[in-house]
Order: C-alpha cells, then structure tokens, then sequence
C-alpha cells in the first residue's frame, strides 16, 4: 500500500508540473487590455491636431493645375499624365477651385529631394507639406504665367510596414495622409495573439536621420501623446511577440495540453478511488 501511494504522488508530481508547463504561456489581463487608463479621459481633453505629411525622396506627387485657360496650362504638363480635361483629378467632375481646365501629372521626389517641374526646372521639395508645395508652384505661376492657375498636390506613394508574429507582416497603402497608427494596426488586422500591446516599436526615416520610438497601447495617454500617433510614408510598426502564438501552435504545446487534461482525469480518479480505501 506504501508503494502505491508512493507512485501515486510520483504521478502527481509529474502531472502537475506538466500541467504548469502548458499554462506558462499564458498572458496576464495587464498586457492585454488596450487603454486602460480610458476614465481619465471622461473630461475632454486637447491633442496635438497640426498635422502634416512631409515630403520625402523617392514619394510619388501627383500636382494638379487648374486655369480657365487650357493653353497656359499645357505649358506645365509633364510627360507622366494622370489626368487632364475640365475637371478634377483624374478629368472628371466639378471644375478645381472655380478654374475651367485641370491637368494633372505625376513626378517623382529623388534621391536630392528634386522634382523636374515643366519650364520651372529642378524644384527642391523634400521636407515641405503638400500645402506649402501647392502654394510655392501657385505664386510662380501667378507670376507671369497663368494669372489664374490653382494649384494641388496630392501623396501617391503613402505605406507603412508592419511586422509582427504569426504571419502577420504586411504593407498597408494609405489613400490619406492623415492615418493614426491605431487605423493601420486596425487595417492589419489589430493585434495578433501572442505579441505585446506596451511595447510596440516604429522606426521612421526623417530628413535623412533614422530614429525609433515605443508605443505603449495599454495606456491611452501614452499613444496620445506619442510623436508616432499619427503616421508619415514609409514608417516600420514593429509588435513583438511575446511567445505564446509560437508554443499555443506547435505540437508539442498541443500534446502538453491534451495530456494534462487527460492526466487531470486520472488524478481526480485515483484521488476518489484512493478516498475508498
């Protein structure tokens, strides 16, 4: 009888620490549940709402010039053509900004942070928002040129990287430019199981330099606060995997499982039959 009982607490043992082992991957609430610091935010309170998109080298501009007069407008046309005609972009549509004929046209920023403009020639732009490059086209227009020219310049190369575990890695194409870094983790598909929410990673490329900084989305002042709450072109998200997607789908994890709920049987069992002697 000795013996038996000796086994059976060997038994135990064993199916206890196996137990343990299959639960060691699980994931406490805190590193969880998003926001948790929401109630502090029950009384209104003012976020950063200046914006904007940056030019960089190697992004796509579409830049729209509209004027009563067609002819003046040709001048500017550059050879890549999006669109032309009475219209908006793409030539369809009310007219841009009351003027009678648009033509819009695709140029690419180089590596300097050029774009070759029609009759103006090389034109620096890497740095400047889509507004201030609109406005500086529009006064060299209206200086000369098309007295009545409007100008807009639109971002056609706008994507971030995201990368994360399970198979989650992917490119997002924004057609905004104003994306909060919660709408892209949203538009991937949010987060995967098994990665962390305080300590999301993003890596941006600014005026040439690269810097990092980390997001923790468990606290709502954090993400609100963040330099990266809203997203430029070309920015990496990087969500860490914590382990648990990686043991939750390999088969050893499964077996563990399976054999611990098994073994949970058999200890309640043996437990009952033991009470009978």
């Amino acid at each position: 009888m000795k013996n038996y009982i000796k086994r059976f607490r060997l038994f135990t043992w064993v199916m206890t620490t196996m137990a343990l082992l299959a639960l060691s991957s699980c994931v406490s609430r805190e590193h969880l549940v998003l926001f948790q610091d929401a109630n502090e935010y029950q009384d209104p309170k003012r976020i950063a709402s200046t914006f904007d998109i940056r030019i960089q080298s190697d992004d796509q501009l579409a830049i729209s010039i509209a004027s009563q007069t067609k002819e003046l407008v040709d001048v500017f046309n550059n050879k890549t053509l999006i669109g032309s005609g009475s219209g908006s972009m793409g030539g369809s549509g009310g007219s841009m900004g009351g003027a009678g004929n648009t033509n819009t046209t695709a140029f690419h920023v180089d590596k300097d942070g050029y774009i070759e403009f029609p009759v103006f020639g090389r034109i620096y732009v890497e740095g400047l928002s889509r507004k201030a490059l609109a406005d500086t086209i529009q006064n060299r227009l209206r200086s000369g040129y098309v007295n009545d020219a409007v100008v807009s310049v639109e971002l056609l190369s706008f994507h971030v990287v995201i990368i994360g575990p399970s198979k989650t890695s992917t490119i997002l194409t924004l057609d905004k430019d104003r994306c909060t870094i919660i709408e892209a983790i949203t538009q991937a598909g949010g987060f995967p199981t098994g990665s962390y929410r305080e300590n999301v990673l993003v890596i941006r490329e600014e005026n040439g330099e690269i810097w990092t900084t980390r997001v923790d989305f468990t606290k709502l002042s954090d993400l609100l606060n963040s330099p990266v709450y809203y997203l430029q072109q070309n920015d990496i998200i990087y969500i860490e995997g914590n382990g648990a997607s990686t043991v939750d789908e390999s088969a050893t994890y499964k077996y563990i499982t399976a054999t611990s709920t098994i073994a949970s049987f058999l200890v309640s069992m043996a437990a009952i039959i033991m009470a009978a002697f």
